[in-house]
């Protein structure tokens, strides 16, 4: 096995052969578990069969629920964000990690985003080690190095996207070569979402539309086309975003609209593109375990009053996705899409990255900007129907795209942050977030690099402003 290179850069620190090989041999979910003879415990071992370079994908996602950025435990962006944004009031008595959040005090020495940022990177490393090895290997058949690799290139999008949009101008690594990344420079935005637009075009020439399992735990070509229709979107190209969106929309023969609210979060959903597995048989979503409680004062959390009240009257997701907790005639609130904070039989839930109603509302944006308010409407009402609601009253585009946002916060709050980079992408978050948050300040909108890397790669360098 290589030497470990010894250095503490978190985007280079690791020697891909080693990082693979104890995600992969060291899990223990037992879903990735691989048998292999000890002999056979070599780095290019992996990648002589597809089965075992496909674990090493499935080994990234177990990570990603378990611990890194996309997690719904207490340290991942549905919780931080939610309290950097207007979804989330902090409660406990304690210093919680998420506390700096909440009251936009963070620093470049924060661990929480230290943490993101290295497990996020690492991540990328075991996908790119993935790539070179697939590209590598003689015993793989192509067709299956085409599944492997327009999977990988999609994974590497996917956690560049995130990455992008906490902390703007980053390095996009495209290779295991330390030497090289341990100069590596940070790309601008534009030239960050050009590098994941083409890592995505390359998934979807690759990535078949079948998935590759049948609970939809590993992305497809649809999944592909899903991001690439919200980078577009972020970008403001809205034709795109209109292409890719209604790509998903209308691939009626995997994903179909869901007209039960309580079944939206359900594992077996249709209008799910992707989640992420429970690691054993009977687990449900951390997302649940990190939101719901059941006495109050919250021990924690619980969504905030001024999210509550942007609910219409009416709105049956104030009911159905909404938890309330009432103590001595004072009640509290909590996201309660997810439902199942303990095991069962069997599992019921698994924690979605990517559901068909964001692409409507994608689609909705999209025509709206591009003057068809007519069909902007028609998506905007799928998802306003089916929360008991009347259809909109916008008339004007400026109308319509002002009802579209705030259909997206009540829609999808409590997932991934989308709030958090909605009052962004739109430029209101010192609008909105100025009224709630006393200490509020523009720059907050973007994380610190973490103090760390800039010392060890002076490339890294200037600090983002405010930090």
């Amino acid at each position: 096995m290589k030497t470990i290179i010894k250095t503490n850069s978190t985007i280079y620190k690791r020697n891909y052969l080693l990082l693979v090989l104890i995600g992969l041999f060291g899990s223990c979910d037992s879903f990735v578990a691989v048998d292999l003879p000890s002999s056979q415990l070599s780095g290019e071992a992996i990648f002589t069969d597809a089965s075992t370079a496909s674990a090493a994908l499935v080994d990234v996602y177990s990570k990603m629920r378990k611990s890194v950025l996309v997690t719904g435990a207490s340290n991942g962006i549905s919780n931080l964000l939610g309290h950097s944004g207007d979804e989330l009031t902090y409660y406990s008595s304690g210093t919680l990690p998420e506390l700096d959040f909440n009251q936009n005090s963070l620093v470049a020495t924060n661990t929480t985003i230290m943490t993101t940022w290295s497990g996020t990177y690492n991540l990328i490393y075991a996908v790119n080690a993935v790539i070179e090895g697939v590209s590598n290997s003689t015993t793989i058949s192509a067709e299956n190095k085409e599944k492997l690799l327009g999977e990988a290139y999609f994974v590497r999008a996917y956690l560049h996207f995130y990455l992008v949009n906490l902390f703007g101008e980053i390095p996009y690594v495209k290779s295991t070569n330390y030497q090289f990344n341990t100069t590596i420079s940070k790309s601008s935005v534009s030239d960050v979402y050009g590098l994941l637009t083409t890592d995505l075009q390359q998934a979807v020439t690759l990535m078949p539309e079948a998935y590759p399992t049948t609970e939809r735990v590993r992305p497809n070509r649809s999944v592909a086309y899903a991001l690439l229709a919200r980078v577009k979107l972020y970008s403001e190209n809205w034709s795109e975003a209109l292409l890719y969106s209604d790509k998903v929309i209308t691939t009626t023969s995997l994903y179909t609209w869901v007209p039960n609210l309580n079944q939206v979060f359900l594992k077996g959903s249709t209008g799910t593109l992707w989640q992420l597995m429970a690691p054993v048989v009977g687990a449900n979503t951390l997302d649940a375990q990190t939101f719901i409680f059941s006495s109050g004062p919250p021990p924690n959390r619980a969504l905030s009053s001024s999210f509550i009240s942007s609910f219409e009257v009416g709105d049956l997701r104030r009911t159905s996705w909404v938890g309330t907790v009432t103590t001595g005639g004072k009640s509290w609130y909590y996201p309660f899409k997810y439902k199942l904070n303990n095991a069962a039989a069997s599992s019921t839930e698994y924690s979605i990255l990517f559901r068909l109603e964001e692409q409507y509302l994608i689609r909705a944006e999209a025509y709206a900007q591009l003057g068809n308010l007519e069909k902007s409407k028609l998506d905007l009402n799928k998802i306003r129907n089916r929360a008991g609601l009347d259809n909109t009253i916008a008339l004007t585009k400026e109308e319509l795209l002002t009802a579209i946002l705030k259909e997206r916060q009540v829609e999808l709050f409590s997932e991934l942050g989308h709030r958090w980079f909605d009052l962004k992408r739109t430029g209101l978050s010192t609008t909105v977030l100025s009224v709630v948050k006393p200490d509020w300040q523009s720059t907050d909108i973007l994380w610190p690099y973490p103090e760390s890397e800039l010392l060890l790669n002076p490339n890294l360098l200037p600090q983002n402003t405010g930090y």
